[in-house]
């Protein structure tokens, strides 16, 4: 990490606020004695930034579900290194994300990818060097597969962004893959479908104190009961498994979303992270 630099709002301004949503959960994790992870650069990164954190009110449920997705990307990307200690790793939608310094395992080839401003920003603590690079560029935008080597086994990461994409642009991001990285697999954060509907009937009744909460619910288009429902988008997409982000830590959560969890357990897969193999 270069050496914290204070942003200033101007700078800020164009930047998506859900960008910082995650970064400012694993903040609040972090520092939290008994916290579910700890990311020290999440820490540095935040109070380096020109912004009021205390004016994102992270309820307790969403802060965990971030976090604990973090962790299963974690353990997913190094049991992909741990097969392929020189593959290719393709960080989708960064935003801020700290993975790389904590999977570095010194052969990996690393690409951080996001849309130019969240690049911008990101360069202002990370520092690419030959393994470590940035792509400037929509998740929707083939271009970007061109800056991607093709000569190693690559796994492609989507964490908090599917959600926020259509059917149909969820399916243009994972053609990109398809066409371009035969062998390939792909780690893509879903939430259930019946979560997503009841989301937007409920998006005009229900507020919360936090805006930036509100902007969210309001963002929210898309999602599975199942990762097995992708199968049968592409024949050379196959879904290999799917693991649930409350089962990584349920004794982190409230009693009595442990409770509900064991008497509606559609409410324990509410949130997963899909694994899918390129054939």
């Amino acid at each position: 990490m270069e050496k914290a630099q204070k942003l200033s709002i101007e700078e800020l301004k164009n930047i998506p606020e859900t960008l910082l949503y995650p970064l400012k959960a694993r903040y609040i994790e972090t520092k939290k004695k008994d916290g579910v992870i700890s990311d020290p650069l999440s820490v540095k990164i935040l109070d380096a930034l020109h912004y009021d954190s205390s004016q994102t009110k992270i309820t307790i449920m969403p802060q965990l579900g971030m976090c604990l997705r973090t962790i299963i990307f974690d353990q997913q990307v190094n049991r992909f290194l741990a097969k392929n200690p020189d593959g290719v790793v393709v960080n989708i939608a960064c935003g801020l994300d700290t993975r790389f310094p904590r999977v570095d395992n010194g052969k990996v080839r690393w690409f951080d990818l996001d849309l130019p401003e969240a690049i911008a920003v990101r360069r202002h603590f990370f520092q690419e060097t030959d393994r470590h690079r940035f792509v400037a560029k929509s998740a929707l935008d083939p271009s970007w597969a061109d800056e991607i080597p093709k000569d190693k086994k690559a796994l492609f990461l989507i964490e908090g962004l599917s959600m926020y994409f259509s059917e149909e642009e969820n399916r243009a991001m994972l053609k990109i893959i398809r066409d371009n990285f035969t062998g390939s697999e792909c780690l893509i954060e879903i939430l259930a479908g019946w979560f997503v509907k009841m989301t937007a009937k409920s998006a005009s009744k229900k507020t919360y104190d936090d805006p930036l909460e509100n902007k969210i619910k309001d963002m929210v288009k898309w999602g599975v009961d199942s990762g097995r429902e992708l199968d049968g988008w592409f024949a050379e997409m196959n879904f290999i498994e799917e693991f649930f982000v409350t089962k990584q830590r349920p004794d982190a959560f409230p009693f009595w979303f442990r409770i509900c969890c064991f008497l509606l357990p559609a409410v324990s897969r509410v949130n997963k992270v899909v694994h899918l193999r390129f054939a």
